[in-house]
């Protein structure tokens, strides 16, 4: 969850929009028309991972059982978080980076945020979601976003976290568990 300890930015009333790609091209509306009309699950990331000389992990595909197809992944967290969410019987849509979430600050400044997952619940709610790689990742930034982009979910009776790693020990065993034992 996010960390309240940084205030969350002071959003205008009705100011979100929903940024997705559809066909080769992207669509932007109103955050509650495309909550309720977009299945994002269904959709392509917005923008791609980025790809960061040096470190031991990069974009990749999970093969998810929930979509029976490829969802996109940026970190070794990420593929961690959709897998633990492809083994929950109520997801029933899982996608990476789907869509751009925009927002006018009070001060007029657009300010615009891309969750990592997004995932569908059995009930028609959602998640959205970005897995850091430690609570302090994205700094100030990071944390502001999640405040905002958690007012938009909750206007839409969606949710949205920043997932903390899980136990080192259920990592390794979701982990067997999806690549079997040779």
């Amino acid at each position: 969850m996010a960390d309240m300890s940084v205030p969350g930015p002071a959003v205008a009333a009705g100011s979100f929009e929903a940024v997705f790609a559809v066909g080769g091209g992207l669509e932007q509306e109103r955050w509650e028309r495309a909550a309720a009309r977009v299945r994002f699950e269904e959709l392509r990331p917005v923008s791609g991972f980025p790809l960061v000389p040096g470190k031991r992990w990069g974009p990749g595909w999970w093969w998810s059982a929930t979509t029976g197809g490829h969802v996109a992944h940026g970190s070794a967290a990420m593929v961690v978080q959709l897998m633990l969410l492809d083994r929950d019987l109520q997801v029933v849509g899982l996608a990476g980076r789907p869509v751009r979430v925009l927002w006018r600050e009070g001060d007029g400044r657009v300010r615009s945020w891309v969750p990592q997952v997004f995932a569908r619940y059995a009930d028609g709610t959602a998640l959205l979601a970005d897995c850091p790689g430690s609570a302090e990742a994205g700094g100030v930034a990071a944390q502001r976003a999640a405040s905002a982009v958690g007012q938009a979910c909750a206007r839409v009776g969606w949710v949205y976290r920043r997932l903390r790693a899980p136990d080192p020990v259920v990592v390794g065993n979701v982990r067997w568990l999806a690549v079997g034992d040779g």
